[in-house]
C-alpha cells in the first residue's frame, strides 16, 4: 500500500495461473480464427503463431468491418468478465482503499500492432490519465493484465510515478481517451516491463502511455477499471457514469433472419 500511495502504481508477480490467461488468448483467437477459414486466409485453425498473425493482416486488410467486429466479440468472452471479478483482483482493490469497488465499465482486450490498425491510437497511445474518461471516485483504480509477455520491444507501458499526485492535467480527447497538453520529460518516464501472469494495478491519475511495439508480433492485454462507491466525491456527485451504450436501430444484415431460418433452430 505504501509503495502504491507513493508511486501511483503496483505490480503483482505471478498473479495469475499462465494457463488462465492462455484460455481467454486462445478464445479470442478462436474468434478471428473463424472467419479467417471462412475467407480461405487459413486453412486449419491448428497454426503456430506466426501463421495466425500473418492471418490477423491478411483479414485487417481484406475486411476491416469482419475484423472489427471480431474484435467486438472478443470483448464479449465470459473469460474475459469472468477475470475482472475475479476475487484476487477484489481483494488487492480492497486493500488499495476501495472498501467498496465497483465495476466502472465493461472490460477491454486489447491487440495491439502498427498494421492492425487504421489509426495510431488503435496500437500506440500518447501520455494520458484514464481518470478523464472515467469520471469516477477519486481513487479509482486501473488494472492491466497482460496476457504475453511484455517487454520494451512490444511496446510495455510507460508510466510517471508519482504523477497520480499531480491531480487532473489538461488534456485533449482524442478517440476516447485524454491526450495530455505538452510533452512529458523522458527522464520521467519508467518501462514497466511485465510477463504474462502479472498484474498492473495503478491509480487512474498516473500519468502512463503506451510503448512502442518494434516487432511484428501483437501485443495481447487486457484492461479493467473500477471505481469505490463509498468515496466522498463520487457520492457526493451522484454517481456520474460518461460511458454511453445503445444499439443500431436498423438492421445490420438486410431481410435477415427469414422464418424458416429461425424456425429451423428450434427442430
Amino acid at each position: 500500500m505504501n509503495e502504491y500511495k507513493k508511486n501511483g502504481y503496483v505490480l503483482r508477480k505471478g498473479f495469475f495461473e499462465k494457463e488462465e490467461l492462455d484460455r481467454i488468448r486462445d478464445e479470442a483467437k478462436e474468434i478471428f480464427a473463424s472467419q479467417m477459414l471462412r475467407y480461405g486466409i487459413i486453412g486449419s485453425s491448428s497454426i503456430d503463431e506466426r501463421d495466425f498473425e500473418s492471418g490477423m493482416v491478411e483479414l485487417f486488410e481484406r475486411d476491416m468491418q469482419t475484423f472489427a467486429n471480431c474484435g467486438k466479440q472478443a470483448q464479449h468472452l465470459i473469460s474475459l468478465h469472468r477475470l475482472s471479478l475475479d476475487e484476487r483482483i477484489v481483494s488487492v482493490l480492497g486493500d488499495l482503499g476501495l472498501d467498496f469497488p465497483n465495476v466502472s465499465t465493461r472490460p477491454v482486450m486489447f491487440f495491439n500492432a502498427e498494421n492492425l490498425a487504421k489509426k495510431e491510437v488503435y496500437w500506440k497511445m500518447a501520455a494520458h490519465q484514464d481518470w478523464r474518461s472515467m469520471q469516477g471516485s477519486l481513487d479509482s483504480v486501473v488494472v492491466w493484465v497482460p496476457l504475453v509477455d511484455v517487454n520494451k520491444d512490444l511496446g510495455a507501458l510507460e508510466v510517471i510515478p508519482g504523477s497520480h499526485k499531480w491531480g487532473l492535467l489538461k488534456a485533449e480527447m482524442t478517440e476516447g481517451y485524454g491526450k495530455l497538453h505538452g510533452e512529458v520529460e523522458e527522464t520521467e518516464i519508467l518501462s514497466v516491463e511485465v510477463e504474462k501472469g502479472d498484474a498492473l494495478f495503478f491509480s487512474s491519475f498516473l500519468a502512463h502511455k503506451s510503448g512502442t511495439n518494434v516487432t511484428d508480433s501483437i501485443r495481447w492485454s487486457c484492461h479493467f477499471r473500477y471505481n469505490n462507491l463509498r468515496e466522498r466525491t463520487f457520492v457526493e456527485r451522484g454517481f456520474p457514469h460518461p460511458y454511453l451504450y445503445a444499439p443500431q436501430e436498423d438492421l445490420i444484415t438486410e431481410n435477415f433472419p427469414s422464418r424458416e431460418l429461425v424456425g429451423g433452430i428450434f427442430e
